[in-house]
């Protein structure tokens, strides 16, 4: 049977066309295959980044020995350390901090990491504290006002015929942190509350057992 010149074009388009459908799916293919590869190999990228930020070191100091308050630091007490604290390594103390010379302000155990909250640049005899004390209305300034420094003398209780010793000045350089006048309302005395140093609080206190305390507004 002979192949007619049309037949045999036909052939031969058919056949282009199957070519060209087979390229087409090949380039498909290859695509996909293209796709899928980069999107494995950034999954991979992305969880080796995140496994090796999760397992970041940072260097911290450490208690070498127990720390306890009141201690001064000095570079025996301490050592460093690697950890892993995230969003919470701010509440700590790295390693290029400068610590030597500070005070513990709360115990911190052996081998522990030194919270920020635990140390101070302050001396605790030089820290201040608030006491509070009751004194008669009339021996306080009738317009002292809140933040003012004062000064505190000790006026003994004269009893019989005894000789009249003089007043003492107990403390200077203190501060007035509140005062309730309306506390006056129920009785002779105003309740206040004073800024001291922490040294300066005994002394205060062994003065209330007797007499009374006069406060002066300071002017120095």
């Amino acid at each position: 049977m002979w192949i007619t010149q049309l037949q045999l074009n036909d052939f031969r388009l058919e056949f282009a066309l199957m070519n060209t459908s087979q390229s087409i799916n090949a380039k498909a293919s290859q695509t996909r295959l293209i796709v899928a590869i980069s999107l494995f190999a950034a999954a991979l990228i992305s969880a080796v980044s995140l496994t090796a930020l999760g397992n970041r070191s940072d260097t911290y100091w450490l208690a070498a020995s127990t720390l306890i308050p009141g201690m001064q630091i000095s570079e025996s007490d301490l050592k460093k350390g690697g950890a892993s604290l995230g969003e919470i390594g701010n509440q700590y103390l790295g390693s290029a901090s400068s610590v030597i010379g500070s005070y513990v302000t709360h115990p911190i155990s052996a081998g522990e990491l030194l919270p920020i909250n635990s140390l101070s640049d302050t001396a605790p005899e030089l820290r201040s504290e608030q006491v509070p004390l009751s004194l008669r209305g009339v021996d306080i300034p009738s317009d002292i006002e809140v933040g003012e420094a004062i000064t505190i003398y000790w006026v003994p209780q004269i009893l019989g015929m005894e000789a009249i010793p003089d007043p003492e000045l107990i403390l200077r350089g203190a501060y007035l942190r509140s005062i309730d006048r309306k506390s006056a309302n129920f009785g002779t005395d105003v309740a206040l509350t004073i800024s001291v140093y922490n040294k300066e609080i005994i002394e205060l206190l062994k003065s209330t057992v007797s007499g009374r305390l006069v406060i002066v507004r300071s002017r120095d």
